[in-house]
């Protein structure tokens, strides 16, 4: 490999790190934060998404891709077991004693991303698959998430989003969303009032590793059977789920 050919290879790299470290960039932006040749960086970025290491998400911007993410789950699954096999019994438990279902998803670019489900006992459930994204400003695991950030990611990733109107109950004021996620990060749990779907609700708390927070569970079901009465209860539950996970990675 020449000189000119270790290079372009750093520079494909830069891409990539910056996009693992700040996803939902454009192009353009890309270019000013590393400074790089437009054409250079225009080929850079169609390379790497031809060979599946960043994608385009729905606000048609650049991230990590979910098939590489997928892949390196499933190789190295030690790795990453905490998302998987050592929060299954917590999960198990806590919709055992709730019968509703239990999500945890992590922050992938502007969205969330399931990566683990616990199914509730209930034939009415709400039902998402692992690998769903849910917009991060009308759902509880998404909310909790964000409020957790550190305050530059956070501008950031807010200024990315598009508070479409999902429901009535939707917050899509930005200094209500603010406040929002300021009272989640001081109560240590988030609700999800019907803000992403009529009928249904959420509480979630932050699962942290090293004291940094790198997931976040949901205990999820029909409001009918989630009542704001219920909060209180559900919410101790959904903590302590949080912190017995957190404790095992």
């Amino acid at each position: 490999m020449n000189r000119n050919e270790v290079g372009t290879l750093k520079k494909g790299l830069d891409i990539f790190h910056l996009l693992a470290e700040h996803p939902g960039l454009s192009t353009q932006e890309i270019i000013e934060k590393l400074n790089l040749n437009q054409s250079t960086a225009y080929r850079l970025v169609s390379t790497l998404e031809q060979n599946q290491f960043i994608s385009k998400n729905r606000e048609n911007r650049y991230e990590v891709s979910d098939v590489l993410i997928s892949k390196l789950l499933s190789k190295n699954e030690r790795k990453h077991d905490y998302l998987r096999w050592r929060s299954v019994l917590s999960m198990e438990k806590l919709s055992h004693e709730t019968g509703e279902t239990t999500y945890i998803g992590m922050l992938q670019g502007t969205e969330m991303m399931i990566a683990q489900a616990v199914q509730g006992k209930y034939a009415t459930r709400t039902h998402h698959e692992i690998g769903d994204r849910l917009p991060l400003y009308a759902d509880a695991i998404g909310k909790c998430l964000l409020a957790f950030q550190d305050e530059d990611e956070q501008n950031r990733i807010i200024e990315t989003l598009s508070f479409e109107k999902l429901t009535e109950h939707t917050i899509t004021s930005l200094p209500l969303f603010r406040e929002e996620l300021n009272r989640i990060k001081k109560n240590g749990y988030s609700l999800d009032n019907e803000e992403g779907e009529i009928g249904v609700r959420c509480i979630g708390a932050p699962i942290r590793k090293g004291g940094q927070v790198i997931a976040a569970i949901a205990l999820s079901g029909p409001s009918v059977r989630m009542s704001e009465e219920k909060d209180p209860s559900h919410t101790a539950l959904v903590k302590a789920c949080a912190s017995a996970i957190s404790e095992t990675v």
